[in-house]
């Protein structure tokens, strides 16, 4: 595990997770919620939390697991707006995910679209690290946060970035 890695128990960082319309930006999936959370010594201390404009329906299968409805981001920013909001919030601090293929994949994307290009904050992924410790059978949020003590909701931005930054510090030696 990298030197820095290990410091975050002590330095500011922010958990992120997306929502989305699909499982695929390939495929015209797009973000319809961000979630970003920053922590500092294990405690939430900001968040920046929007629903997102995909400019596309939101698949019955997205839906049905985040509860999130054409009629909810209708009125809701698109990306490109957020973008320079999100920036400023990452600033340079490393950023914790859950799967952080899957949520890259999409703000990279997203990103192209807009214009920019997604920011080269180091990236911590909670999922590998839950791997990598070999002390649990199943690496899915819900579950690795069930089996640490970690109570939260679920399948919502700002709740699984929440978790996602609380895990990290159960995962760190």
């Amino acid at each position: 595990m990298s030197e820095w890695i290990m410091q975050l128990r002590d330095l500011p960082y922010v958990a992120a997770d997306v929502e989305t319309t699909g499982l695929s930006p390939g495929n015209g999936d797009r973000i319809c919620e961000i979630g970003l959370v920053r922590f500092l010594r294990g405690s939430a201390i900001d968040s920046f939390v929007s629903l997102v404009n995909p400019l596309r329906p939101i698949s019955a299968g997205a839906s049905a697991v985040n509860g999130i409805t054409d009629a909810m981001v209708a009125a809701a920013p698109v990306f490109s707006d957020l973008f320079p909001r999100i920036v400023e919030f990452l600033g340079d601090d490393p950023v914790v995910f859950h799967n952080a293929p899957f949520d890259l994949s999409f703000l990279r994307a997203e990103s192209r679209f807009a214009g920019y290009s997604w920011p080269a904050n180091p990236v911590v992924d909670t999922l590998t690290l839950a791997r990598d410790s070999g002390r649990f059978r199943s690496h899915n949020l819900s579950t690795l946060c069930r089996e640490c003590g970690i109570a939260s909701s679920f399948h919502r931005a700002e709740a699984d970035a929440w978790a996602a930054g609380r895990l990290l510090l159960h995962l760190l030696p």
